[in-house]
């Protein structure tokens, strides 16, 4: 037992689906779970952050206020979740992922059980299903669901991270300044490309292809039509997704980005700079229900040498992309 208001005992070792993605996910233990139940304050259903805020008596009589951190909005509506999925008043049992430091009562959400029985839970019955029956895609256009694999790609990356980019972390950090998330700004490429949030493949024609993401305001334009990059592109214009040509080699069509937009956070949490550069492979496998992506990423700022990476997409015809939206209240909550 960890405290008082966590009141029922970890469970052993439990598998992550691959729909549980959250930068913040290292707040809570990931390979156990326990459930609190206590009366509904607040339920806050947006993107980028779900919140249910529960109030759990104690042993003692008095009452510690517990904030649920769910999927985005979009994952949770997917799995049957609504705006009105639980009611403030209402008593429910949450199971939870338990937080790190067991002084917290903030904790990562699994599922619910209300009162009258009603149960819903993350993932459901049809993305189970939609996970196990693999359905061959006809070419790399469609819907895709990453294999969650960021946090892979994060440790890779980490030896190759210098000292200047750890000092302008730390100095950015010493500041106060908030993280880029915070304020809508999303996972820098290639590491958001192990993160198990929803893509969408489309080609435009035989010289744009357009890749969609729920975390993206505005897609990724792939220009097929033989251009070159540009020398320079103007400061206020350049983005953190890069400026990308593409071409196809056999059935592989390969992306060749530069021109990105500075981040503090580009390299798995560490600056990134303009000079980066990134080379992305996107082949179906043999059996075409995936995307295999290899991948290369040079930052001579900030990385000491080029990293060799490999991600999956999953072809998932059964989920539908919903639109983009992100409210800066609900991304700033995982701070407090």
């Amino acid at each position: 037992m960890t405290r008082p208001g966590l009141a029922l005992a970890l469970a052993t070792m439990l598998v992550i689906p691959a729909a549980v993605a959250h930068h913040s996910f290292t707040a809570f233990h990931r390979e156990a779970e326990a459930t609190i139940r206590g009366t509904v304050t607040s339920y806050e259903f947006r993107n980028p952050h779900t919140y249910i805020f529960v109030d759990v008596p104690q042993p003692d009589g008095s009452v510690l206020e517990w904030k649920v951190e769910g999927e985005t909005r979009n994952d949770l509506f997917r799995n049957g979740w609504r705006d009105d999925s639980v009611e403030p008043g209402e008593v429910i049992n949450i199971r939870i992922y338990p937080p790190v430091d067991s002084a917290r009562t903030y904790a990562r959400l699994r599922s619910i059980e209300k009162s009258d029985g009603t149960y819903i839970e993350i993932p459901n019955d049809d993305d189970e299903r939609g996970r196990e029956n693999l359905v061959p895609a006809q070419s790399i256009d469609g819907v895709w669901l990453p294999i969650q694999s960021f946090f892979r790609y994060r440790a890779a990356l980490q030896p190759l991270i210098n000292d200047t980019a750890r000092a302008e972390r730390e100095t950015y950090d010493a500041i106060g300044a908030l993280p880029p998330n915070t304020s809508c700004i999303d996972m820098s490429i290639p590491q958001r490309l192990g993160r198990a949030h929803v893509y969408e493949i489309e080609t435009v024609s035989d010289e744009l292809i357009l890749i969609h993401g729920e975390d993206d305001a505005e897609p990724r334009n792939i220009y097929m039509d033989g251009r070159a990059h540009p020398d320079t592109i103007p400061e206020d214009e350049l983005s953190y997704t890069g400026y990308s040509i593409g071409h196809w080699e056999d059935n592989t069509l390969v992306i060749d980005t530069r021109h990105f937009k500075p981040q503090i956070n580009g390299n798995a949490g560490l600056p990134s700079g303009s000079r980066k550069h990134l080379i992305e492979r996107f082949t179906l496998t043999e059996d075409r229900t995936q995307i295999e992506i290899d991948v290369v990423i040079e930052d001579p700022e900030y990385l000491t040498a080029p990293l060799a990476h490999s991600f999956r997409w999953q072809h998932s015809p059964h989920i539908t992309r919903m639109p983009y939206s992100c409210e800066t209240e609900s991304a700033l909550r995982y701070l407090e």
